[in-house]
């Protein structure tokens, strides 16, 4: 005979002692009274485990009030999602750096995030307060906002840069995402290198910057956190010139692929990211807009590592290409789970090149691909992850800084 249709009766919600209900129903590709779907049910599953407010989620569907009726029930267990990050390293440019962060990503149960991050180091100063509404008037809408303060010092350049930035974003059919935001930031650059040859286009300069942003990307990853499974592709763009004193575009794109092998034994993971930016209206690209490369992006090289420089201070100047990729394989492999303890080995390649004041730079216009290769520890302890990557440069060019190793720490409330 013809087979009988399902609805949802109900769906209930257990064990969430803190989270309140609507910001896990809210996630919910099915609703009370709908047919009963289990692609959709599927979704939301994934979609309440992307949240990263629980340890697990489970789900059960058990028999309704009648024969074309089912209930739905989500157990989930709670987890901290208070975050405490101390970062510590060491490397030939930036020496010791420090990095304290502190973010509630489930704030009093809303789903509303708060961070709160101050980095320091020799070369830069950060600080940045942010709020995160997921759900802006009670839309599928994200809501975002931040002000910040940035200082860099490189060599004896100095770029100081304050300023606030807020946005709207929201999720379509399979998976795809949008994003419009608006930064207004001001900064100033300083030089005292007494053998500074290049030319920054900043130099005693208070530069104000009004810029459009809009992201548009697909997530196709089982997980943001810890993706073993999925495809990514972002493409970023920004608009500087309503207003203001900067007037550029920039462009960055980025794509990612994951794939377990041999039953979850091996995550294979491959991304790759292109970057420009150019003037408008005549202008030329100043310093602070250009893209740097190094460190967690290139493993092997230190932050800003990697790229043209001022001939005579060796400080990095940035360009206005880029371009990474990087190929990794984790497994706990030989390892006994219940250490909680991962390795890695991994391979990374990439450039940053071109400028608009070439003059008095080194490598100015050398777009041929620093790499890498080397591995790493992951390691989930009771204070949080810890992860350490040792690294060779197989790649570089003479005026590049090398960093051999890298380390970091945090730990959650």
């Amino acid at each position: 005979g013809k087979a009988q249709k399902n609805f949802v009766e109900r769906i209930e919600i257990v064990n969430n002692v803190r989270t309140i209900d609507s910001v896990i129903r809210r996630e919910f590709e099915l609703v009370e009274g709908d047919a009963f779907n289990q692609l959709k049910l599927d979704r939301s599953i994934r979609n309440i485990r992307n949240l990263g407010f629980f340890s697990d989620v489970s789900v059960r569907n058990l028999a309704g009030s009648s024969a074309d009726q089912t209930i739905t029930e989500i157990s989930v267990e709670e987890q901290s999602t208070g975050e405490l990050s101390i970062g510590v390293g060491y490397s030939s440019l930036d020496k010791s750096s420090i990095l304290l962060g502190i973010n509630e990503r489930n704030f009093l149960g809303t789903g509303r995030g708060v961070d709160l991050s101050f980095d320091l180091a020799k070369t830069r100063t950060n600080i940045t307060i942010g709020l995160t509404e997921p759900y802006l008037f009670g839309r599928n809408l994200t809501g975002n906002a931040s002000v910040f303060n940035d200082k860099t010092k490189l060599n004896k350049t100095t770029t100081n840069r304050t300023g606030f930035d807020f946005g709207i974003g929201f999720s379509a059919a399979n998976d795809y995402f949008h994003t419009v935001g608006y930064e207004l930031s001001q900064s100033k650059t300083t030089t005292t290198a007494t053998n500074a040859t290049s030319i920054t286009g900043e130099n005693g300069k208070n530069i104000l910057t009004s810029a459009l942003r809009y992201r548009f990307g697909q997530d196709k990853r089982d997980s943001r956190f810890d993706p073993t499974d999925g495809t990514y592709f972002e493409l970023s763009q920004q608009l500087a010139g309503l207003g203001g004193d900067a007037k550029f575009y920039k462009l960055t794109a980025d794509v990612a692929y994951y794939r377990p092998v041999n039953f979850n034994t091996f995550v294979f993971g491959a991304k790759a990211r292109y970057g420009m930016v150019t003037g408008l209206s005549g202008e030329k690209v100043t310093q602070s807009n250009r893209f740097f490369l190094g460190g967690n992006n290139v493993r092997g090289f230190d932050s800003a590592g990697i790229g043209p420089r001022d001939a005579g201070s060796k400080a990095a100047v940035g360009g206005n290409k880029l371009m990474t990729a990087n190929l990794e394989v984790v497994s706990d492999l030989g390892i006994s789970r219940d250490l909680g303890l991962r390795w890695t080995v991994f391979a990374d390649a990439g450039s940053v090149w071109d400028t608009d004041y070439p003059t008095g730079v080194t490598g100015a216009t050398d777009s041929s691909l620093r790499t890498s290769v080397g591995f790493g520890l992951l390691w989930d302890t009771f204070i949080g992850p810890m992860s350490f990557y040792w690294a060779n440069a197989t790649s570089k060019k003479s005026y590049d800084d090398t960093n051999s190793f890298q380390f970091a720490i945090g730990t959650r409330f």
